[in-house]
Order: structure tokens, then sequence, then C-alpha cells
């Protein structure tokens, strides 16, 4: 699997910042693997949206990403168009 250099960032960002263990993060690649468009735009719109602010606690009720997208007018991860386009 070819990824670009901004995703390698932001799947590094999302390892780091969730503290994934080595078998975190080869669950992960195969979950990307099994499902590339999905899983690509899910870990670009995480990364992006963790960077915005984006924080699922017990006073937000745990937002969902994709309501949290969608309060701010971004494109979810689950449009083909893109992922969390502002």
């Amino acid at each position: 699997m070819l990824v670009s250099k901004p995703f390698l960032r932001d799947f590094a960002y999302l390892a780091n910042r969730y503290g994934w263990t080595p078998a975190d993060i080869g669950e992960m690649k195969a979950a990307i693997r099994a499902n590339e468009d999905v899983g690509r735009r899910y870990i670009t719109t995480l990364a992006a949206a963790h960077r915005a602010g984006y924080e699922q606690t017990p006073e937000n009720g745990f937002m969902r990403l994709d309501v949290w997208c969608a309060e701010r007018g971004w494109t979810s991860f689950d449009d083909p168009e893109g992922a969390c386009n502002q």
C-alpha cells in the first residue's frame, strides 16, 4: 500500500496521540488495507479534527466524528468527495 507523506504524518500523529502499540498499528494498517478509500479518509479526517479541537468527552456526549464535522460545515469522512474538507 503506497501512501502520501501527509497521510503518514497524520497516521503517526494519531498513533502518538492515542498511544498505539505496535500491535495496534498493525491492526490499523490491516483495517485500512481492507478498505483503503474509507480508511485513508477516516485517518486524515480524524487527525485534522483533533488538530482543530475535536475531543470526545462526557460533556459533549462523546460526540461522533461525523457529527463534529457536520457542525462545523466540514465534509464528513464518509463522503467520497474528501476528508473533512473545510
